[in-house]
């Protein structure tokens, strides 16, 4: 992404930790008061703070390998709740088609003549043959194998031999369609026709939340799917808590908070869950502390190197390394984007702010981090893929949406230049989790042991799946 580049430097590989601080309490940095004292107010919904828990049983880890698990998502799951499908600007033209797949199940995402969109089963009604087997741009939907062919619409139009199909009705023949949805410039398709709309699934806090974040203001900038040998909750789980960031990212530990990160579930809104961590101040971990030009020099060589030895190039009368990071950073979006950053709150100018949306829908809000991932199973439980998006906003016309980088298991995260910064960081999971996915089946008791706190959105996410698959009475 654009934040951090080249903060980093170094090898594409695992940092060793720099020394640890003891921590036998809870560090005493909270995001809230750290975002009431901001020279910039947050969004009021940043402001909130549950404090809520779910105990710490463990999870079992066969859920991650298991076939006969996976089986039963692939009965209970995927075909019953709502999931990201797309970003609609990747099809913005009448006859764009987008194709969507989960498991076995393939789905064609059509933009229709009157700017709406239609979803249809990826399936000629003939002998099955997929009409698309990838994004295309067709006046018509016609199958390759035989040449039936339906309208955008989803209206047959034309069948080969019509004589010999006696039994075909062109008005009975059309093409079945899938549920599809827009929310903030997303698609989303759900299988079951029993299920509530999608606005009912996420809830009106989760669209309370998303008020301040509009991201059909924004273009989509980066786009790389890669396969990872890893289960897809194995990697979702990475991207839900940021407990591993010392560890696995410690390149950024002076200016990563992240023992102080807040993890948030609603009562009011059970699908959905928030992870704050505030960037501008050291880990609470880091023996001795780094100082505070120490901190914003990060911010400084990462996003205008120009400034260094200039007077903007430090830490002002007043500030501290959290406000100088932000105001060197809103002038670089600024200069980057062509946007005002200049009423932009310090929060969503620095901070990870990252939501989940059951089953994997992960949008970032804010600037910062304009991210939204995604993971899906593969081929098998040990399996994935996975998908990064980087969406900017920008003035004037809105740039095309970018072409995707299609990533296989052995391809490399660092070759991905339109990262930026953020290449090194994934490279750093894609590194870790093949081997999270084998170690899980080595355990002694067969459970994975997680933090009552700092893992708490992984824990939520498995009691919904619980939930989903009829395995307990879940308890939210």
């Amino acid at each position: 992404m654009d934040s951090f580049d080249g903060a980093a430097g170094g090898e594409a590989e695992l940092y060793d930790p720099p020394p640890l601080r003891a921590e036998p309490t809870r560090p005493a940095l909270f995001v809230g008061d750290v975002l009431r004292r901001d020279a910039i107010a947050p969004p009021a919904n940043l402001l909130e703070d549950p404090r809520r828990t779910l105990g710490s049983d463990p999870i079992p880890a066969d859920r991650y390998f298991s076939q006969a698990f996976a089986d039963l998502e692939a009965q209970k799951l995927w075909p019953k709740v709502w999931q990201f499908a797309c970003w609609g600007q990747d099809i913005p033209n009448a006859g764009d088609i987008h194709v969507y797949r989960i498991l076995d199940r393939s789905v064609l995402i059509v933009r229709q003549r009157d700017g709406g969109v239609k979803a249809f089963v990826n399936a000629c009604l003939h002998r099955g043959r997929e009409l698309c087997e990838t994004h295309s741009h067709q006046a018509e939907l016609k199958c390759p194998y035989h040449f039936f062919t339906w309208g955008l619409e989803g209206n047959l139009k034309w069948t080969p031999s019509k004589w010999d199909f006696p039994q075909v009705e062109e008005e009975k023949f059309r093409l079945p369609e899938v549920r599809v949805a827009e929310w903030n410039g997303f698609l989303f398709v759900n299988f079951d026709k029993d299920a509530p709309d999608l606005e009912t699934f996420m809830g009106a806090r989760w669209n309370d939340h998303w008020q301040s974040w509009d991201f059909t203001k924004r273009y989509k900038a980066a786009h790389v799917q890669k396969k990872v040998r890893c289960n897809w909750k194995a990697g979702q789980d990475a991207f839900i808590e940021g407990f591993h960031a010392f560890a696995s990212h410690s390149q950024g530990a002076a200016l990563n908070a992240d023992d102080c990160g807040q993890l948030d579930i609603f009562d009011d809104a059970p699908n959905m869950s928030r992870m704050q961590i505030v960037l501008g101040y050291p880990s609470p971990r880091l023996d001795p502390p780094p100082a505070p030009e120490e901190t914003f020099a990060m911010f400084l060589y990462g996003f205008m190197p120009e400034l260094a030895g200039t007077p903007e190039g430090e830490i002002k009368p007043g500030e501290d390394s959290r406000d100088a990071g932000a105001r060197i950073v809103r002038q670089a979006y600024a200069k980057r984007w062509g946007v005002d950053m200049s009423g932009v709150s310090t929060a969503e100018t620095l901070d990870a702010i990252s939501y989940f949306m059951f089953p994997n829908f992960m949008p970032w809000g804010g600037f910062a981090y304009p991210l939204v991932y995604r993971f899906r199973p593969g081929e098998t439980p040990d399996s994935c893929i996975w998908d990064v998006m980087l969406f900017h906003p920008f003035e004037g016309d809105r740039p095309p949406s970018c072409e995707t980088a299609y990533l296989d298991y052995d391809d490399s995260l660092m070759e991905q230049t339109q990262l930026g910064g953020l290449a090194l960081v994934l490279h750093q999971d894609d590194v870790q989790l093949p081997a999270v996915q084998r170690g899980m089946k080595n355990l002694a008791d067969g459970n994975l042991v997680l933090t009552e706190y700092q893992e708490l959105r992984i824990r939520h996410f498995h009691k919904l799946l619980e939930r989903q698959l009829g395995l307990k009475q879940s308890a939210l």
